[in-house]
């Protein structure tokens, strides 16, 4: 019996499955400013694919006429491709995110999106650009460790906002486990003492 009640307390407490985190990169942060290397926004590392020229923008999107919420954006004005990497290695998902044409500057006719895993690809979203934001779900690409965002076209310019981005979910106690956990082995404890 007693190796019963700890066998079932000790797998509750360890095989519950908790939620996802999600990280939303907005790029309200920096303004008007041009990067030549890698950058980090809540623990998300961002930059020009190597071998691509080193070069993308954080700008007030009213610029071009295409706003998405608030002002932010991330512009990739050249026919450069963009990765998002946890900056750990850790596997995310794509949740879901805003993409347009760069507007006036170097506009790409459409964008796709490649995940990747492992150094393998895991699949492909693709649209073609439209008048403003359009937002696409990434729940199909799965569990990925690194994205790349291709504009297609002319110079490929595009625009990125609202980037959602899901943790992998992860085998950690929830607290009603680990509750449940710290009553059972109460109880245990009590009947020990009356047995003894």
């Amino acid at each position: 019996m007693l190796k019963k009640t700890l066998t079932v307390l000790t797998l509750l407490a360890t095989c519950s499955i908790g939620e996802a985190s999600a990280t939303i990169l907005t790029f309200e942060g920096q303004p008007n400013t041009t990067y030549g290397a890698p950058i980090v926004r809540s623990g998300f590392s961002i930059g020009n694919v190597v071998g691509d020229e080193q070069h993308f923008h954080e700008i007030d999107s009213t610029q071009f006429g295409l706003v998405s919420n608030g002002t932010g954006i991330l512009l990739n004005d050249r026919n450069t491709r963009i990765f998002v990497e946890d900056q750990f290695g850790a596997d995310f998902s794509l949740g879901s995110v805003d993409v347009a044409t760069a507007g006036n500057n170097n506009p790409g006719l459409s964008i796709v999106i490649e995940g990747f895993l492992n150094g393998s690809s895991v699949g492909t979203l693709s649209t073609t650009f439209g008048g403003g934001f359009t937002t696409l779900s990434g729940l199909s690409l799965g569990t990925v460790d690194r994205l790349v965002f291709d504009g297609i076209g002319n110079q490929g310019g595009f625009e990125l906002d609202n980037l959602s981005l899901n943790a992998a979910t992860s085998t950690v106690p929830e607290p009603a486990s680990l509750l449940l956990l710290g009553s059972g082995l109460a109880g245990l404890a009590a009947w020990r003492r009356r047995q003894a």
